[in-house]
């Protein structure tokens, strides 16, 4: 259909240049319906309802198909790669492809939220939801970005491919899946992050610690000790269940213990039993110190006391002594710092033990260049603990994409011309789809200045960031894409 408007508008456009902010401005309701849609979606992995048809479980393959769906009916084309992973593009095939990665899964609510995490809620300028900020947020305003330079006549000069997972927060099983069938592009961003951009990605371990069950007598019996969500979250919540002669003495000393280190939990007896509940604060588990460790705290506390078993002692002296107010791995003998990547830290981010089955405790690592797996593991045999069953195990190798890089470079610059704030580089800790690139980077959409709340309770994002993100990324690809 001929529409004069339309080619005039296209035509001036390309005279003069582009406010990309009012061009977001004009389509903001449109781009928080969109997000609103993907927000009230319970993704998280669920391994209950998982099938082949659904191997992450219903919800997150419920959330690919509404963002499929919602590109297709923006004019991108669907690519099907099966129940986990989904890739929009925009342009030909015979173009050279350039990548937008992000994904639609979320991790576990957890407690204390003040709104309900699935009902997207607007308070004093944020919108509040679980993945509102990681990572449906930013995925929408990239995806946005792509619709708006659409709708303004741009042609892409690259085959723009926004792939999309349904596991980024665990396995990447989306991603693993996908390129078994395609091959990624070399050169891409993913908007799940921070600004001014990420460029370096340390490596992911995870270190775990194997105890065997354990019948013995003695004055106190761990009955069982639970903490944790995911390994890369910082735990909120830990409980324990004790027997014991004498336990009224243990309820007072762990109210005093409460008391001394200013955290809040409960204990109360039921008949020879006592449980003790203990709140920390949760984060990502790639910034360990900023959280409270709940379950580092109960074991810290219990570690003084005598259960008569060498598994349940090793238990709560690793995670109450070793493990305990240790980001950086000291206690375990892997500190380590690299110029480029920063320090080494770890997370206990799952805890468990049953007196009739043993347990374990699982801590994940983000790791410089400067140090292997293999290093660790003889680190920690060093610091004696040959003594209890451990193993390494590699997730994720270290990822850096050098500043002088054009990519990094076209983009700290549009960052710059954006915002009016100066761009550098970063290294992160956390894990994304960036370090599967050759050249991915990391782009937003957390600006400096705005709370990190991903993974915690009460995410959100101020929309004002949302808006601002959008107009970053129509730039990005109009300049990097489209010219």
């Amino acid at each position: 259909m001929f529409c004069a408007f339309c080619i005039e508008r296209k035509i001036n456009m390309e005279k003069t240049k582009i406010d990309w902010l009012d061009e977001v401005l004009v389509r903001k309701t449109e781009l928080l319906e969109i997000l609103e849609k993907l927000l009230r979606i319970p993704s998280v992995r669920n391994e209950m309802n998982a099938n082949s048809n659904y191997p992450v479980g219903i919800e997150p393959r419920r959330a690919l198909v509404e963002m499929m769906k919602i590109g297709q009916e923006a004019g991108f084309t669907p690519r099907d790669f099966g129940p986990l992973v989904g890739r929009l593009d925009w342009g030909a095939d015979d173009l050279e492809p350039f990548a937008i990665l992000g994904h639609v899964d979320v991790v576990p609510v957890g407690d204390d939220w003040k709104t309900d995490p699935f009902v997207p809620t607007y308070k004093d300028g944020k919108l509040y939801a679980r993945g509102s900020l990681d990572d449906k947020g930013p995925l929408v305003c990239a995806f946005f970005a792509m619709k708006l330079l659409k709708e303004l006549g741009f042609t892409p000069k690259k085959q723009v491919q926004m792939i999309i997972g349904t596991d980024e927060e665990s396995d990447w099983k989306c991603l693993t899946s996908y390129q078994k069938q395609a091959t990624l592009p070399e050169q891409g961003f993913v908007p799940d992050a921070y600004f001014p951009i990420v460029n370096g990605e340390k490596g992911v371990a995870h270190l775990i610690f194997h105890y065997e069950a354990e019948q013995v007598l003695a004055k106190y019996q761990l009955l069982q000790f639970t903490a944790g969500l995911k390994e890369n979250m910082v735990p909120a919540l830990a409980q324990a269940i004790l027997v014991g002669d004498k336990i009224t003495k243990l309820a007072i000393d762990y109210e005093i213990y409460l008391d001394q280190q200013g955290l809040l939990g409960e204990c109360s007896i039921e008949g020879n039993q006592l449980h003790l509940t203990l709140h920390g604060k949760s984060t990502h588990g790639s910034s360990p110190q900023n959280g409270i460790n709940a379950a580092t705290y109960l074991a810290a506390f219990l570690k003084h006391y005598d259960f008569g078993s060498r598994q349940v002692s090793s238990f709560l002296y690793t995670a109450g002594d070793l493990l305990h107010l240790s980001h950086n791995g000291m206690k375990l003998g892997i500190a380590n710092h690299d110029e480029q990547m920063g320090d080494l830290t770890i997370n206990l981010g799952l805890a468990n033990f049953n007196l009739q089955h043993g347990g374990k405790l699982v801590i994940d690592i983000r790791y410089p260049k400067s140090i292997t797996p293999n290093e660790m593991t003889k680190a920690i045999l060093q610091v004696g603990a040959e003594s209890q069953q451990f193993e390494v195990i590699e997730q994720k190798p270290p990822h850096y994409v050098s500043g002088s890089s054009p990519l990094v470079k076209k983009l700290l610059d549009i960052y710059e011309e954006q915002t009016g704030q100066k761009g550098s580089e970063r290294v992160i800790g956390g894990a994304t789809y960036a370090r599967l690139l050759k050249e991915g980077v990391a782009f937003g959409a957390l600006f400096p200045t705005t709370q990190d709340t991903m993974h915690q309770a009460d995410e959100h994002i101020p929309v004002a960031d949302l808006l601002k993100a959008t107009a970053i990324y129509a730039q990005a690809i109009a300049e990097l894409a489209c010219m």
